[in-house]
Order: C-alpha cells, then structure tokens, then sequence
C-alpha cells in the first residue's frame, strides 16, 4: 500500500510538475525603440513540443495599471484554470502571450518619448513570430485586455486594423468627455495627459486632437464603419462598475447608432479578477469561433414541470404581474412555469399574465386587487409592456424590465431608489437606449439595481425564456 501510494504521489507531482511549466513568465525582450528590457509570459499549446510543424494562431493579453504579465495567472485571474476549463470543453490550440504594459495604456505618448504602441506593432509582435510557430497574420492575431489593458485591447486593433482581427476590452478604462473634465487635476497629469497630451490644462484644453485620436468615442463614427468594421469587437463589463460601464454602455450605444456589428455583454461583478475569469470563458470560445470556425454552445432553456397551483391566500404574499405585448400564450406559460418554480410553499404567490395588446396593466391590476389582497406587487415588463409598467412604477416594490420600451420622455427616465430595478436586455435588443437610460437613472438615484446585457438569441422562444432565467436569482416571493 505504501508503495502505492509513494508510485501515485510522484505520478501527482509529475502531472503538476508538467502543468505548471505551460505557464512561462519573466521571459526576456529588448526593446530598441524604448531602450530596455520588457518581460512576457507565455502558454503554448501542450503538443507545441510534439507538433513540431504545426502553427498557431496568437492571443495577446493586455494587464491593468499597476499590474504585471504574472497577474494574469496570479492573484487576478488565474489563467491556467480558465484553460483548464475551455480545454475541457474542448477550445482549439492558442499561443498565449501576456506582454509588459507598464503604464502605458499601450499608446505612443502624445511627445513621442515614449513610442510604445509602435514597439508592440513593430518590435515585439516580430519577436513573437520569428520566435515560436505562430499563424503570423492578421486573420489569427486577437487582442483581450483588463481595465487599463482592456483600453490597450481596444486601442491597439483601433489604430492597426490591419494586424488584429479580433478585441476583446473587459472592463476597459476609459471615460466620456465629461468625466474626463473632472478629473482631479494631478490624476489627469499621472494618468491621461502625461499620454494623450493637456498636461496641466483644465477644461477643454485636456481634450487634444491626440486624445481625440485614440479615443473610442471619437473613431466609432459613420465616417470610420468601412474600417474599423475589419476587426471584431467584443465589449464585457460588470453592472458594479461605476463610472466605467457609463463608459462603455455609451460606447455600445454609439456603436449601434453608426451600424458597428459587435458584442456587448454586462455581467454581474465589478473590478475584478473573478468577473474577468467569467469573461474569458465566454470570450475565447468567441475568439476560436472567429478564427478556426468552431461551434458556438447553443442556448437551450428547460422549462421545469410544476404542480404547484396559483395560491389564492387572501392575507399576505406576493403577486407578480407579467406584462407582455402579444407574446404567444405557450411562451408566457413557460415564463410563468419558470419564474414559479422552486418558490417557497410557504408564502402565497401569485403570477398573473397580462397582454397589454387586450387589456392595460392598471385594469388588470385593479380586478385582481378587488379579489385578492396581497402585500407585496411586484411587476416583470417584456417589449412594449414596459411603457405601461414604468408608468406605474409606484405601485410595485420591484420592477424587473427585459428588453423593455420605455418611451422615455424629455425630462429623462427616473428610478425612484425605494425600489429594486432588475434591468436586461440583448445587445442587438430594439430598446438599447431605453434599458441604458434606465441603467444610468439607477446610478444617479442610488437605486438598489441589477443591469444585464445577454447575448442575442435569434430563436424568439430561448431568448425571452433566457431573459426570465437570468432574473429568477433576483426575484423575492
């Protein structure tokens, strides 16, 4: 038994041993254009040393400020885990490349002292060719960044669309106008215009043409489509973001206004490591699809069967109206079967169906209401139904909007902040302005709030069903 064991143990460590020399850091590149040293990481495929002709497609990925390459597999993200996972699910053979950003924001400052973005295109992307056996052209060459690298995952394509195909920026750090106005001065010196130019300016004097020049706002417009249409975008941030989900919300929104394709996701999370893991595992199957032709998971919603029967319980519980425009009458009985299921036998609830296309919500609420007296309403409004819901919005202790029609008015949308606001849509959805507004309204007010942006499903049945499931965790009987 003891040898056994002793046989097993150093089959362990051998495993382990092999698993940990994939990751590969402090790995040394010269720069002659900045004059020093830059370290890298590296994961190369686990047949590199045994496919001795094959090549690879290469995946750089981008840190944050104040970060090194090691932080990608360290105490931020831990990336051979993700790998471990996508390899599992069976994800194509990718270089990895994790290079040194310092704080750069992966630019040429404005004064040219510091060209760091032509080194990466010049210097370091021919090292990583001529070194190991990458597909060295732009069709097999992506970009993925965290915050300040999500600003150089987007920067670097947006400025060399002809060597990326594909960026991905998550939770990337950048700001409107506006914001950048405000800033503390000394915080604009050390971190904005000691790259983009306006060092020591206040106001308008911060935005210089170089600023303009890499600024996402300024080159997603109608003019540019043609071009920067060339790569695919894929834009992740986390709804407990503050001001930079302001940011890249407004980006998306500007993207469909000038008619960019890309993705768009909000997930639940904010600044860190762990809601970026959850990106890559979403983002780099994206990226094996765009360059090998891989097969993206389909969405499949199973809808539980239930016995549980409305409950009619005149003292206390919980009804939520489900408001649609027209939806087909199966369709709003999966919803229905979903949102009930797993409630608690404990508390009465009821789930009531509403076609605002036949009858409007604040009838059907007043019939209801003159039946059956419950303490709580709560509402769940899908498409134009949301007009009506929102309007209501006072008699309702949560509100839960998917792809909803606001109609929003001149003053602007409100959320009042006694109440929860679940807000989701799909990032190609009608109603994008809406759902954002709204979003925006919850920040300003302090509103207790939860805003998604999903995938869009182009069969109908999964995508409503999958906007009902990513709320479920959210919805209080």
């Amino acid at each position: 038994m003891r040898k056994f064991r002793f046989i097993a143990l150093c089959a362990l460590l051998s495993s382990l041993a092999a698993h940990a020399q994939r990751w590969q850091s402090n790995m040394a590149f010269h720069s002659e254009m900045l004059g020093m040293d830059l370290p890298y990481a590296l994961v190369l495929p686990e047949d590199y040393e045994t496919e001795t002709e094959k090549r690879y497609p290469v995946i750089y990925l981008t840190h944050g400020i104040g970060c090194t390459p090691d932080d990608w597999n360290d105490r931020y993200i831990r990336f051979e885990n993700v790998l471990d996972c996508l390899e599992e699910d069976g994800i194509s053979d990718f270089i990895y490349v994790f290079p040194t950003g310092l704080n750069s924001y992966y630019s040429n400052t404005y004064d040219g002292k510091f060209p760091y973005m032509d080194m990466f295109i010049k210097e370091f992307i021919p090292f990583i060719d001529g070194k190991y056996r990458t597909i060295s052209d732009r069709e097999h060459r992506a970009t993925i960044g965290f915050s300040m690298g999500g600003f150089g995952a987007m920067v670097l394509p947006l400025r060399n669309t002809d060597t990326f195909c594909f960026s991905a920026p998550l939770s990337m750090s950048f700001r409107t106008d506006e914001m950048y106005l405000d800033e503390p001065l000394k915080w604009w010196n050390e971190q904005w215009g000691s790259i983009f130019g306006g060092v020591d300016q206040e106001g308008e004097g911060r935005l210089t043409d170089y600023y303009k020049a890499h600024c996402p706002f300024y080159q997603f417009t109608a003019e540019n489509l043609q071009e920067l249409s060339k790569v695919k975008w894929f834009l992740h941030c986390g709804d407990d973001e503050e001001r930079l989900l302001i940011a890249n919300d407004d980006l998306h929104i500007q993207m469909r206004e000038n008619g960019y394709d890309h993705e768009y996701r909000v997930g639940d999370g904010g600044h860190t490591g762990s809601y970026w893991r959850m990106c890559l595992l979403e983002v780099i199957p994206y990226i094996d699809h765009i360059m090998n032709g891989s097969t993206l998971r389909e969405s499949r919603i199973a809808v539980p069967e239930i016995s549980r029967k409305v409950m009619r319980n005149r003292d206390g519980g919980t009804v939520i109206y489900l408001a649609h425009d027209g939806l087909k009458r199966r369709l709003v009985k999966d919803m229905v079967r979903l949102i009930k299921h797993d409630a608690s036998e404990d508390r009465p609830l009821a789930v009531v169906t509403c076609n605002t296309r036949w009858a409007s919500l604040e009838k059907k609420m007043k019939r209801w209401s003159r039946r059956h007296q419950f303490t709580d309403a709560q509402v769940i409004a899908l498409g134009k139904a949301g007009r009506e819901a929102y309007a209501l919005r006072s008699n309702f202790s949560r509100l839960y909007f998917d792809n909803a029609d606001l109609l929003e008015n001149e003053t602007g949308l409100a959320a009042d902040p006694d109440r929860f606001w679940y807000i989701s849509q799909t990032d190609d959805g009608p109603y994008y302005k809406d759902m954002g507004g709204l979003y925006k309204a919850c920040k300003a007010s302090g509103a207790d709030f939860q805003y998604r942006v999903r995938n869009g499903i182009p069969d109908t049945r999964t995508e409503m069903l999958s906007g009902i499931e990513t709320m479920k965790p959210y919805i209080i009987y």
